[in-house]
């Protein structure tokens, strides 16, 4: 336990590498092959909405880890809307 307290931002900064690098590979899927039809749009603007809401967060308790989570969390999802919304 006294480990994690000692480097309780180390495993911030993990856990937001991972759950950001959940959603790169669909981001890369859609742009190689311009195809949205298995997407859900609901989906991802519910994504996209929770990383605003944790980016908000994070900027108002100065928290890194959060702030760079969210940032790209919200700029995949982004990618998904615009390219699901305009390659119909």
């Amino acid at each position: 336990m006294e480990f994690l307290l000692n480097n309780i931002q180390t495993l911030g900064f993990i856990a937001a590498i991972l759950g950001t690098c959940s959603l790169i590979p669909q981001v890369i899927k859609i742009l190689r092959s311009h195809s949205t039809s298995g997407i859900s749009l609901m989906m991802y603007l519910i994504i996209a909405i929770d990383s605003l809401l944790w980016l908000s967060y994070g900027i108002i308790l100065s928290l890194p880890p959060l702030i760079i989570q969210s940032s790209i969390t919200f700029c995949c999802a982004l990618i998904v809307i615009t390219t699901k919304i305009l390659w119909k």
